[in-house]
C-alpha cells in the first residue's frame, strides 16, 4: 500500500467495531449494528473488527467472529472505501478477502506460524504488521522494556525478513508499533516521538492512538479523550505518520486539512526569504 507522500497528509483509517465489548463505539452505533456511511466519507480505509483487542479483552471463537462478519456482509455494499479486516485469525481473514475486503490488519503480525503472512502473499494484499507484547488479555500486566524503540525495530526486522521470504511485496507491508498494546504510558510517548526511526525501515507506518488510555487526563473515560487524541495526532503528523487509525474520521480529516492549509504557506515564506 502506497501511503500519501505528503508528510502532513496521512491516510485515514476509520474504525468500525462489530463487537459488543470494544472500549469505544463511534457514537455508540457499532454495538447496535447501526451506522451511517456519511460518518466515513472522509476515510481512505475502513477497518472492521469482530473481536475486541482492548486491554483485558477475552478472545472470541472463530465461529463467533465469522458470524459477526457474516451478519455485516449484507450492509457492505453501502461502503465504497477500501475495506480492511482487523483479525489475527487466518480463517476469518480469508473469508473477508473472498467477500470484498482488500486488506489485513493483524495485531499478531502474522502469528507464530506465519500463516497470516502466507495468506497475504497468496492474495497479494496489504497487511499491517503490529508489535504487541503478550495478548490483549494480559498485555498490560506490568509490561517492561529496556528500550522500547530498539525492541520494536528488532521485532519488525525479524518479521520483515519472513514476509519478504514468503513473497510479500514491499508495497503491501505497513508497520504499526502498537501503541497501547503491551506498553506503558512512557513507552507510548516514546513511540510517538520516534516514528521517524521506524520509518527508516522503509515502510509506511500506521498509528492507532485514538482515545487510548495513555491519553487519559484525570482518569477520564474514552468518550472524553477527543481533545487529547487530536493533540497527539498533531504530533504524529509532524513525525511523518503515514496512516492514522481513528474513531473520529471527520474530526481527523478537518485537523489534517487545517494543518495542510497553514503549512502550505511555509513554501511561500521560504521563496520570499531566499529569493
Amino acid at each position: 500500500m502506497q501511503a500519501k507522500k505528503n508528510k502532513t497528509n496521512p491516510l485515514i483509517m476509520g474504525i468500525y467495531n462489530i463487537t459488543p465489548d470494544s472500549f469505544f463505539f463511534h457514537n455508540n452505533k457499532s454495538s447496535l449494528g447501526i451506522f451511517n456511511d456519511i460518518d466515513y466519507q472522509y476515510a481512505d480505509i475502513i477497518d472492521f473488527g469482530c473481536e475486541s483487542s482492548k486491554p483485558g479483552a477475552k478472545p472470541v471463537s472463530e465461529y463467533n467472529e465469522l458470524s459477526r462478519l457474516t451478519n455485516f456482509l449484507d450492509k457492505k455494499h453501502r461502503f465504497s472505501k477500501k475495506l480492511s479486516i482487523d483479525t489475527y485469525k487466518p480463517v476469518v481473514a480469508r473469508f473477508a478477502l473472498e467477500n470484498g475486503f482488500n486488506m489485513i490488519n493483524d495485531i499478531k503480525s502474522g502469528g507464530n506460524n506465519d500463516s497470516m503472512l502466507n495468506l497475504a502473499a497468496k492474495y497479494d494484499c496489504p497487511i499491517v504488521l503490529m508489535h504487541m507484547k503478550g495478548i490483549p488479555a494480559n498485555m498490560q500486566d506490568s509490561p517492561y522494556y529496556k528500550n522500547v524503540i530498539d525492541e520494536i525495530l528488532t521485532f519488525f526486522n525479524y518479521k520483515l525478513k519472513i514476509a519478504k521470504n514468503l513473497g510479500i511485496s514491499d508495497e503491501n507491508i505497513i508497520l504499526d508499533p502498537g501503541i497501547g498494546f503491551g506498553k506503558r504510558i512512557e513507552d507510548n510517548d516514546k513511540i510517538l516521538l520516534n516514528i521517524d526511526q521506524i520509518k527508516q525501515l522503509g515502510y509506511p507506518v500506521l498509528l492507532g492512538l485514538s482515545r487510548k488510555s495513555f491519553l487519559s487526563i484525570d482518569e477520564d473515560s474514552p468518550e472524553y479523550r477527543l481533545p487529547a487524541t487530536m493533540g497527539a495526532t498533531v504530533i504524529a503528523i509532524q513525525q511523518g505518520v503515514d496512516v492514522l487509525r481513528v474513531h473520529d474520521v471527520e474530526e481527523t480529516y478537518k485537523l489534517i486539512s487545517i494543518i495542510n492549509r497553514i503549512s502550505s504557506h511555509k513554501s511561500e515564506i521560504s521563496e520570499i526569504v531566499y529569493s
